[in-house]
This record gives structure tokens, C-alpha cells and sequence, in this order.
């Protein structure tokens, strides 16, 4: 047990993000050792880790090893449903991300150390069909739950320029969904998962309450030595993100070789 002395001593304990803005785990394994470095366990509070195929952190023996030396790793797994399609073609298909999941949680500790983000919700239209990931929801919840996670993230995609051009090269036309349309299925969503025991949170978005993924006071309460982070409002974020200070350690400038078409991090139009 750590008393309040030991607590107010480390509760400047850096959370690092690894990374909102690229895959680090799936695309730059080697820069995310050599990165971490610069910052000592006996310095960070919590990595956050953001993927969506985390196989390098099961086979990558360096990158493991690493990663297992800090007290605390709280994952963003992301499951879409789309992998191996052609909106997310270099990702393995959902049923193989599933079957990560045990290799995830005996690093981590805890199945509320890892969070499912079904993100984003899709629809969009092909020369040949409409191609929607929401009718996947209830299949994937299913086996997630049965490892014990508990919370999942969502939002809709959104219609940014890029996004939309980028599509149009792939032949596909993006259908957004209105806000009766989300509030619908936001709905049923809830109604689904919370029968397995699972939680929704919608990422800023607006008519949503606010959530965050990087939470400060979870990260506290979930810490192995109760050790506290900070709950301070974090800066540079969309006006409806609520997450908790950190330090990223991706660059938007590290293409991300996932190739997700929908994607709003990537600048460029492929």
C-alpha cells in the first residue's frame, strides 16, 4: 500500500500516449523502444497504447520486453470489423485481433486495463454494395466481452475533405449518418452491451456526453501501487474531447501503413 506522502510525490508521473497519431505498435515497433529511453519506468505513471493490430507487442520480443517493465499499460484496441477489406486493407481480420486478446491481458494485468474501440461507425456506398460496419456491432461485443472487457469506444465517421476524396479514389462514396440516425443506433448499441456487461462512450461527439480516453483518474485507480496522474483537463484536443493530460510520442509526420481509408490523421491522398 502506498500512503498519501508517496502518492503526492509521484503524482507528476508522466502518462504517455503511444499514439493518438499513428499506429506506433504496428508501424514503428523499433522507434517506440528506442523512444521510450528517454522515459525510465521509474518516471512514467501509465503508457497508453493505441492499435489496431497489436501482434508486434506478442512477437516482437524487444518491444515486449520494454513495454513489460512499466507498471501500468492501458490499451486501445481497435476493432472495427473492417480489417482485410478494402477500407482497412493492411489489417488483420477481426476474428484475428480477437484472438490477440488473451496475449494482451497477460501483459496489461486486467481486462479493464484495455479498452475496445469500435471506431469509427461506417457506411459508404461501392459500385457493387453498401458496405457498413454497424450490423457487426453484437458479434464482435460478443466474444470481446467473453475476455472480460468492459468498456467500448465509438463515434461516427466524419466527412472530412480528405476523407472524402480519398474514398472517391477507392470508388466508394461516404454516407453519413444524421443525428437521428446516431442517436438510433447509439441506442441499440447500449442496449446490447450492456447486457454483456459492457459500457459505451461516445468520442467528442456532439449531443454525446463527453468521455476520455486517456482518464486520468481511472489510470489512478487502476495503477498497481495506486500511484496518482494528473486529472487535468489536457490541452490541444477537439473542444468536446474530455481525456486527462499526457505526452504523445507519435508524429503525424510517421505515415501510418495501414492504410484505412477513412482515416483523418492521414494528410495525404493515396
Amino acid at each position: 500500500m502506498v500512503d498519501k506522502k508517496t502518492q503526492s510525490s509521484n503524482s507528476s508521473s508522466i502518462v504517455l500516449s503511444a499514439s493518438r497519431r499513428t499506429d506506433l505498435i504496428c508501424c514503428y515497433p523499433d522507434y517506440l523502444v528506442e523512444k521510450l529511453a528517454e522515459y525510465p519506468p521509474e518516471k512514467v505513471h501509465s503508457i497508453v497504447i493505441w492499435t489496431k493490430n497489436p501482434l508486434n507487442m506478442l512477437t516482437a520480443a524487444q518491444l515486449h520486453d520494454t513495454l513489460i517493465r512499466y507498471r501500468q499499460l492501458y490499451i486501445h484496441l481497435t476493432i472495427t470489423g473492417l480489417g482485410a477489406t478494402v477500407l482497412e486493407p493492411r489489417i488483420p481480420a477481426w476474428r484475428e485481433v480477437v484472438d490477440m486478446i488473451p496475449g494482451l491481458l497477460e501483459m496489461a494485468g486486467d481486462p479493464h486495463r484495455i479498452s475496445w474501440r469500435f471506431d469509427p461507425l461506417v457506411r459508404c456506398e461501392g459500385a457493387a454494395a453498401l458496405l457498413s460496419n454497424y450490423e457487426l456491432f453484437s458479434e464482435i461485443a460478443g466474444h470481446v466481452a467473453a475476455h472480460g472487457i468492459t468498456v467500448c469506444r465509438t463515434s461516427w465517421v466524419e466527412s472530412y475533405r480528405k476523407v472524402l476524396r480519398r474514398m472517391d479514389k477507392k470508388g466508394f462514396r461516404l454516407l453519413p449518418h444524421s443525428m437521428d440516425e446516431r442517436r438510433e443506433q447509439a441506442a441499440r448499441l447500449q442496449r446490447y452491451s450492456e447486457a454483456l456487461g459492457i459500457t459505451m462512450q461516445f468520442c467528442s461527439m456532439k449531443g454525446f456526453p463527453r468521455s476520455r480516453c486517456i482518464d486520468g483518474p481511472l489510470l489512478s485507480r487502476l495503477h498497481p501501487d495506486g500511484l496518482q496522474c494528473s486529472s487535468r483537463k489536457a490541452k490541444g484536443q477537439r473542444t468536446l474531447c474530455g481525456c486527462t493530460e499526457s505526452l504523445d510520442i507519435g508524429w503525424y509526420s510517421m505515415k501510418c501503413y495501414n492504410g484505412c481509408v477513412y482515416c483523418y490523421a492521414e494528410p495525404l491522398v493515396e
